[in-house]
C-alpha cells in the first residue's frame, strides 16, 4: 500500500484528536468521509467543502483497492470539467497516474495500481443507456439537485450497478485483519462470490425544495425517509425477506455541511456570501431546505398552528367552515377543509391526500372526515366540472339531465350507482391564479398591529395551518409543503441576480397547493359576532339587517 493510501486510511482509523493534524474543514466534513458504505449526501451552500470531501473519498477507494472502478458525474460537462474534476485533480497528484493513463476528453482516469474513474455528465441521452450495463463500485454525483427527474433515474440506476465490477482486489491484509477477528469479509460479488471493495453511493447537493426527492429519501425530516416501504432482500439469495424497510433502516444519510464552518474558506469569502439577499442566503449559505431560490410565498412561523381536539372544537363553533377539492385521476387527490372567524382569520385545519383512488373512495373518506360539520362553500377545480361523452357507460341521472355528457363532479354527486350518504355536490372553484397569488402573500404577511387570534400577542398573519401530529393526524402536511416550494421559472440573470417570469413552474407538485388557491380566491364569509348570529333567520333580525341596508342606501345617496 502506497503513501497515498495510507494517509487516507489512517483519515478513518485514527483517533479523533489525531484527525485534527489532517486539516478538515469542518466535524461535518469529517464525519461524512467516515460514514458508509451506506448511501450518503453531504448538503450545504458553496464552499463548504462538500464535493472536496467526497473526491477525497473516491481517491481513497480507489487508491487503497487496486483495479477499482468509480464514477464521479455532474449534469452538465463544462460544469464538471471546470469544478468537480478541477478539485478532484487538485486532490489527485500526477505521480498517482504515471504508469496509467488520463484523458480529459475521455472523461477516464487510469491510476498506477489500474483502478479507474469515469467522469460522466448527462447532456447527452445515450449516457443514461449506457449507464445500464455499466459495472463499477463507487459512484460520486456532483450538485445532485439539478433535474430532478433525470438525477433521480440516475441515481437508482447507478446504485443498482453498485458491487459490479469483480476485477477490483480487496488488500489481503484487510481480509487478514477481518479474519484475526473472527469476521468475514462482509462484501462479495453476487455471482463470483470474490471479495469486493465496499461500495459507495455519494451525492454532494446544494439544499432545495422540501419535496426534491434528495430531501424525501436523505433528509431526517422527511417522513419519506422513514417510511417503511422497500421490500427487504436475503443477501445471498436475492429473495424477499417478508420485512419491509425505510430509506433510514438501509443507512440513507445527510450530512449537513454548512459554509461559514469551513475553516479554510476566507473571511472575505464568508464575508461577500453574507451579502447577498436572504433567500440566496438561506440556501447557498446556510444549507437551509424549503424554501427555494424564487419562492412565490414564504410562510411565516406564526402561520403555524399545532393540532388538537380542542382547538378543532373551538374551529367548529366560532368559525364558518368550507371545503376545497383538486381532483386527480393517477395523481393524488386533496381535499382541503378551511375554517373562517369573525375576524376575517382562515384557518386550514384538515387535510385529505390519497393517489390512485377511485372517486368512490374519495366520496367516502371525504364524507367520513367532514361528519357533524355544515359547510358554506365546497368548491373544486373547474376541470372536473368539462362534460363529454361517455360512450359505453351506464348513464345516471346526471348524465341524462346534460344529455349524455359526463363529467368528473357527476361521479362526486351521483345518488343513483353510488351511495347517496357519500355524494357531495361541488361547484366550480375560481383557478385565476395570478390573481389569487397576491392575495396569499397579504394572508401570510405578518401584520405588526394585528392580534394572533390564539396568542393574543400583537404581529399576526390571517392565514394558519393547523399541522398533523399525534393527537391531530388528519392536520395539514401537504398544503404547508407545496405551498413553501412553489417558485417562478427562472429565466436568466443579470450581474449575478437570477431573472423570474410570472410563471409558476410547472414541476413543482401542486396537488394540495391548488385547493388552497381555490380557498383563498374563494372569499368566503366570516363568522358572525355571537350577538348577530343569534338573530340569523329571525324576523328579528331579518328587520334588522333591512334597516342596516336602508341606512347605507340613504347614505350612498347623499
Amino acid at each position: 500500500m502506497n503513501a497515498l493510501a495510507l494517509a487516507l486510511l489512517l483519515l478513518m482509523l485514527v483517533a479523533p484528536a489525531d484527525t485534527q493534524t489532517i486539516g478538515w474543514a469542518s466535524p461535518q466534513q469529517e464525519a461524512a468521509f467516515r460514514y458508509g458504505p451506506f448511501p450518503q449526501c453531504g448538503s450545504g451552500g458553496f464552499g463548504s467543502g462538500k464535493t472536496w470531501v467526497y473526491c477525497t473519498k473516491g481517491l481513497w477507494l480507489s487508491d487503497t483497492f487496486p483495479k477499482n472502478r468509480g464514477v464521479i458525474a455532474r449534469r452538465v460537462a463544462k460544469e464538471l470539467r471546470a469544478t468537480t474534476m478541477a478539485t478532484f485533480y487538485k486532490l489527485c497528484p500526477p505521480q498517482a497516474y504515471r504508469f496509467g493513463r488520463r484523458n480529459d476528453q475521455d472523461g477516464r482516469l487510469v491510476l498506477n495500481n489500474g483502478s479507474e474513474i469515469l467522469f460522466l455528465h448527462f447532456e447527452n441521452p445515450e449516457t443514461q443507456a449506457m449507464l445500464r450495463g455499466l459495472e463499477i463500485n463507487w459512484f460520486f454525483i456532483d450538485q445532485a439537485e439539478e433535474e430532478p427527474e433525470t438525477m433521480e433515474e440516475v441515481f437508482d440506476i447507478l446504485t443498482g450497478r453498485l458491487m459490479r465490477w469483480d476485477v477490483a482486489d480487496v488488500p489481503q491484509w484487510m481480509l487478514d485483519h477481518e479474519r484475526a477477528h473472527g469476521r468475514e469479509w462482509a462484501f462479495t460479488h453476487p455471482e463470483t462470490g470474490k471479495p469486493m471493495p465496499p461500495p459507495y453511493a455519494m451525492l454532494a447537493v446544494n439544499p432545495d425544495i422540501e419535496l426534491h426527492w434528495v430531501y424525501r429519501r436523505f433528509h431526517p425530516d422527511s417522513e419519506e425517509h422513514w417510511e417503511k416501504k422497500i421490500p427487504e432482500l436475503e443477501t445471498t439469495t436475492g429473495q424477499p425477506t417478508g420485512r419491509v424497510l425505510s430509506y433510514h433502516d438501509l443507512g440513507y444519510r445527510l450530512f449537513d455541511i454548512p459554509t461559514l464552518d469551513n475553516r479554510f474558506l476566507s473571511t472575505q469569502n464568508k464575508q461577500e456570501l453574507l451579502t447577498k439577499d436572504d433567500a440566496f442566503k438561506r440556501r447557498y449559505v446556510f444549507g437551509k431546505w424549503g424554501i427555494p431560490e424564487g419562492a412565490i410565498h414564504v410562510i411565516p412561523a406564526e402561520s403555524l398552528l399545532e393540532g388538537s381536539p380542542e382547538l378543532l372544537a373551538w374551529l367548529r363553533t366560532a368559525c364558518t367552515l368550507h371545503r376545497f377539492l383538486d381532483h386527480g385521476d393517477s395523481s393524488p387527490t386533496c381535499c382541503l377543509w378551511l375554517a373562517v372567524d369573525k375576524n376575517g382569520n382562515c384557518f386550514w385545519y384538515r387535510e385529505y391526500y390519497l393517489p390512485n383512488g377511485l372517486v368512490s373512495t374519495h366520496r367516502e373518506n371525504i364524507t367520513y372526515l367532514s361528519q357533524g360539520e355544515v359547510y358554506t362553500l365546497s368548491q373544486a377545480d373547474p376541470s372536473i366540472f368539462h362534460r363529454r361523452p361517455k360512450p359505453g357507460a351506464i348513464k345516471s341521472d346526471n348524465n341524462k339531465e346534460h344529455g349524455g355528457l359526463w363529467a368528473v363532479s357527476d361521479e362526486y354527486s351521483d345518488r343513483a350507482l353510488l351511495s347517496k350518504e357519500t355524494a357531495i355536490d361541488w361547484t366550480p372553484a375560481d383557478n385565476n391564479e395570478l390573481g389569487t397569488r397576491n392575495r396569499i402573500n397579504e394572508y401570510l404577511r405578518v401584520d405588526p398591529e394585528r392580534i394572533h387570534p390564539l396568542t393574543g400577542q400583537r404581529g399576526s398573519p390571517r392565514v394558519f395551518f393547523v399541522k398533523a401530529n399525534e393527537r391531530y393526524p388528519q392536520g395539514c402536511v401537504h398544503v404547508i409543503r407545496e405551498t413553501r416550494a412553489q417558485r417562478r421559472v427562472k429565466i436568466g440573470t443579470d450581474l449575478g441576480r437570477p431573472i423570474f417570469s410570472d410563471e409558476r413552474d410547472p414541476h413543482v407538485v401542486d396537488h394540495a397547493y391548488d385547493p388552497f388557491r381555490y380557498g383563498m380566491a374563494s372569499r368566503p364569509p366570516v363568522a358572525l359576532d355571537p350577538r348577530q348570529q343569534a338573530h340569523e333567520g329571525t324576523f328579528f333580525g331579518e328587520q334588522q339587517r333591512l334597516a342596516k341596508y336602508l341606512r347605507a342606501q340613504m347614505r350612498r345617496r347623499g
